[in-house]
């Protein structure tokens, strides 16, 4: 995904670290993920720190991210994203999450996070949990295919909204890495 929104200050004093990880290994059909146990220590009360999808077997801590030196969001191996320069639940505006589809060759036995997300269908529910326990709940409302510098699913909507962003279309290896030509932008409205 290139070409995104950059701001030079990071909300909450904080800064991504981590190196953009590179998806490897296709994965057509992922199981339903375990509910992992790390716990995102630096969260602020409204942050969302876990995301549930029942009907795709998503139940996943989020990681709160932002975009490397070069303006690429940074995308952890694991577990999907949120993007922390978007809204926080009950903000009145969009959320905006991101996770893999493609499982890695180093860890072949975990599944991406977001690799069935394909699989959602309109009116299915989306759990979002804040740090300081609240939840907020959203219904899948559309899906569309876009191209990576088609940003304006990431940006500010005017109305709350939950998008999430993973990866869909043909492949491409270069330099040893996969990556697939569009994405598939999930947009959920508050219920």
């Amino acid at each position: 995904m290139g070409g995104l929104p950059y701001a030079p200050v990071f909300p909450h004093g904080r800064r991504a670290t981590s190196p953009l990880d590179r998806p490897e290994l296709d994965e057509q059909v992922a199981a339903p993920t375990a509910a992992p146990t790390p716990v995102n220590a630096v969260a602020h009360p409204g942050d969302p720190v876990r995301v549930q999808i029942a009907a795709v077997g998503i139940d996943q801590p989020l990681i709160p991210v932002g975009l490397d030196d070069n303006r690429v969001p940074i995308v952890p191996k694991h577990h999907p994203g949120w993007y922390f320069f978007s809204a926080q639940p009950g903000t009145g505006e969009n959320v905006v999450l991101w996770g893999h589809v493609l499982r890695f060759k180093d860890t072949p036995d975990l599944p991406a996070p977001f690799a069935r997300l394909h699989e959602l269908h309109i009116g299915d529910q989306v759990v979002l949990t804040t740090a300081d326990g609240m939840t907020y709940q959203y219904r899948v409302s559309e899906q569309v295919w876009a191209t990576p510098n088609q940003i304006r699913y990431i940006l500010p909507q005017g109305s709350e909204r939950l998008t999430l962003v993973s990866c869909i279309g043909d492949k491409a290896i270069v330099h040893g890495s996969t990556s697939l030509s569009h994405r598939l932008i999930t947009i959920a409205v508050p219920e």
